[in-house]
């Protein structure tokens, strides 16, 4: 895939917007001396970095789309069925990819709506002889020997 967003980058009027560089890492690839020390990464932060990056294909793939879909128009009868297969595949990569995203953000509003609700309130007190020294409800056995 990187040949083919470098073509479509190369054919395409727009240039793409390349994600942010990777934190911790300067130009050469090595790693920052900070980025040493905070090794682990938080779920939502590895998540946003997952998402930007699946804008990102999905950008080069809709951009390799446009380019395929040229060259489709200029083919000769030799070559068509060969670029028309190409073309199929990138326009599976694109769906693909839009149905991920898609999939992605749909399970983050379910998560923010039914996100459990924290309440402020104390817990009762209103039998306060029903607890054992332990905080435990005891049970009351009737009549044991």
């Amino acid at each position: 895939m990187a040949k083919a967003a470098e073509r479509a980058k190369a054919a395409s009027a727009e240039p793409a917007v390349a994600p942010s560089q990777p934190t911790g890492t300067s130009t050469g690839g090595a790693p920052e001396p900070d980025a040493v020390k905070r090794a682990s990464m938080t779920p939502t932060a590895a998540l946003k970095r997952h998402l930007e990056w699946l804008e990102y294909a999905l950008g080069a793939a809709s951009a390799e789309e446009s380019y395929r879909a040229g060259r489709l128009e200029k083919a000769t009868k030799a070559n068509r069925d060969k670029r028309a297969a190409r073309l199929g595949e990138v326009r599976e990569e694109v769906e693909e990819l839009t149905a991920l995203l898609r999939g992605i953000r749909d399970l983050q509003a379910r998560s923010k709506s039914s996100a459990p609700r924290k309440t402020t309130r104390a817990p009762s007190t209103s039998r306060p002889g029903r607890t054992s020294a332990t905080g435990r409800r005891t049970r009351s056995t009737g009549a044991s020997a």
